[in-house]
């Protein structure tokens, strides 16, 4: 049994055939700018498990906890970036600056930034408890939160640059949908 696919709009029509009037670099650009933010998510993810790796004095299972955290924020990152914003413009359903400005800085943040630093801190914390043979202190949280601070303090301006790089290339996505809407229309041919 094959999926039923909804008719394109009128927009979404003329939308696909400006696309393919733009300039091969616009092209790919639209094609392959969420790429760039899953690979800041995987290098921010690779940049805090070695932070939270030096600041708990975690020594085994490096290329495990490095394969995870590089990974899966690579491609749940990009899925996401590309479900909300080129996906979203394409389809005619993002229509203001702003909103896509926040939304993939929203998206490039929390889920590359945040998100990756949250799974290096649960990745060398697992190995943190797994290997460290010391006893917890009864307040666990505070215990986390008292080993995690320097770690966050130390990767701050990263989180600046995932936020700033997330802005600009949601920016220039926009940017790009306006000009496809400036084109003028294409000119039939005589016969």
């Amino acid at each position: 049994m094959g999926s039923v696919r909804r008719p394109q709009s009128e927009f979404e029509k003329l939308l696909q055939l400006r696309f393919t009037q733009l300039p091969a670099l616009d092209q790919s650009y639209f094609q392959y700018g969420s790429l760039v933010i899953g690979l800041s998510a995987s290098t921010s993810g690779l940049l805090c498990n070695r932070v939270f790796r030096e600041l708990m004095k975690v020594r085994r299972g490096f290329l495990v906890s490095s394969l995870i955290v590089s990974t899966l924020p690579l491609f749940q990152t990009t899925a996401l970036y590309h479900m909300a914003i080129p996906k979203a413009i394409m389809a005619g359903k993002m229509k203001c600056s702003l909103c896509n400005t926040l939304r993939g800085t929203c998206i490039g943040t929390i889920v590359g930034g945040l998100g990756s630093a949250s799974l290096a801190a649960f990745m060398s914390t697992i190995y943190f408890l797994k290997y460290d043979k010391k006893p917890l202190p009864n307040d666990v949280f505070r215990f986390c939160i008292s080993l995690y601070r320097p770690a966050i303090i130390k990767l701050k301006y990263f989180f600046l640059f995932q936020a700033v790089l997330s802005m600009a290339i949601s920016a220039h996505y926009y940017a790009l949908y306006e000009k496809m809407l400036m084109m003028p229309p294409e000119e039939e041919e005589p016969k």
